[in-house]
């Protein structure tokens, strides 16, 4: 076992998934979703904006009022409309984001560092004197000065908030930088009561290793959301960390995979985006082998090609036969035909599967295979 905790889960499917481009979901949709994140077991659902109002508004009330286990957090800006939008409807967890880089501040803002800060803190004493609990994002925090960061977090713990969100919002972190970054807000010893959540974006690809490295740093939450699904290129996919937590560094951290595929192909369903097939953790074909050095690799022992048994995430193992493939897969898959061949044989047949592969350009199905057993016994 590592020695690491384990962080909170904090899914954003229903706030920052929804914000990719074409999505959405209704308000029935955005509870059932809801329902399901809290039996996949995460321990706080990110359920959307209140303050947007109509559907939106309904739907994170329905899902605050439907009793389940995980925290129900409301998204909101610095903003007093934000937050009675969400008082409003009941919740007990808010969250504030405010921008803390340079470059939000003066062109999206058009403000300065003393107004976001007066403002953040003004906003906060409401939260205070309604008695919630409350956590603090740092909005484009990667892109911001790490002393600015540092500041924007003592304000938010000295008012009281238990948790600061620190948000790679364009997704320019590497691992090594997210970590130097964490280890050095983590060992400032004037932050003591506050909590540390990891949000990444994915537009270089590396949301989720930026996540394990946050979290290998010393962050206490990660924010993230079914098969990574956000703004441009996503966010960090849950199941991706978690699982290489659970599998590589044998940390046992509590999440239904089995479920959180079936959550995953129901979104794809409803917003008609295709889970792709090679997809980690949840594409349909990542236990799929063809090369023959892998599939008679397979066949003495799966650890060889398999980081973590298929079955955990409900995937079935199929070996295929094809250009690339060897004379162990053609055996094996006969034998469960009930026909034994030689090896001899199994090369003959190993020949005209490449050939056919070639020529179909995709693998052959056990009937073809089949049919080039009868061509050759015919032939002998």
């Amino acid at each position: 076992m590592t020695n690491l905790k384990n962080p909170i889960i904090n899914d954003t499917t229903l706030r920052d998934g929804e914000q990719t481009a074409g999505i959405v979901f209704s308000a029935r949709e955005k509870l059932l979703i809801a329902e399901i994140l809290d039996k996949i077991g995460v321990d706080e659902i990110e359920a959307g904006i209140p303050v947007m109002g109509g559907d939106e508004k309904l739907a994170v009330k329905m899902i605050n009022e439907s009793g389940l286990k995980a925290k129900i957090v409301g998204w909101n800006r610095a903003k007093p409309e934000d937050i009675y939008a969400s008082l409003d409807i009941g919740l007990k967890f808010i969250h504030v984001s405010v921008p803390v880089s340079k470059i939000h501040i003066e062109y999206k803002l058009k403000k300065d560092f003393k107004y976001v800060k007066t403002n953040l803190i003004n906003i906060l004493k409401i939260l205070n004197k309604e008695g919630v609990k409350y956590s603090v994002g740092g909005e484009d925090s990667s892109r911001a000065d790490l002393e600015s960061v540092i500041e924007f977090i003592k304000i938010a713990e000295g008012e009281g908030a238990y948790k600061f969100r620190y948000s790679d919002t364009v997704g320019i972190l590497n691992p090594l930088k997210i970590y130097e970054n964490i280890k050095k807000i983590k060992n400032d010893r004037k932050l003591k009561n506050i909590m540390f959540e990891i949000h990444t974006h994915n537009d270089f690809g590396m949301a989720s290793a930026n996540s394990v490295a946050a979290i290998k740093a010393g962050a206490d939450s990660l924010s993230g959301s079914i098969s990574g699904i956000g703004e441009r290129a996503g966010n960090c996919a849950l199941e991706e960390v978690i699982a290489y937590f659970n599998f590589i560094e044998n940390q046992e951290i509590k999440f239904d995979f089995i479920r959180a595929k079936n959550l995953a192909k129901f979104i794809a369903r409803i917003t008609k985006r295709r889970i792709p097939i090679s997809k980690p953790i949840f594409g349909k074909n990542i236990f799929y082998h063809e090369a023959g050095i892998h599939t008679d690799g397979i066949l003495k022992n799966p650890l060889n090609y398999e980081a973590y048994p298929p079955d955990y995430v409900g995937i079935k193992r199929k070996l295929l036969v094809g250009k690339h493939g060897g004379s162990s897969a053609i055996k094996y898959k006969l034998n469960k035909m009930g026909i034994q061949i030689t090896t001899e044989d199994a090369g003959y047949i190993l020949a005209a599967a490449k050939a056919k592969s070639a020529e179909l350009k995709r693998c052959l199905s056990d009937k073809e295979l089949l049919s080039l057993y009868h061509n050759l016994r015919n032939l002998a």
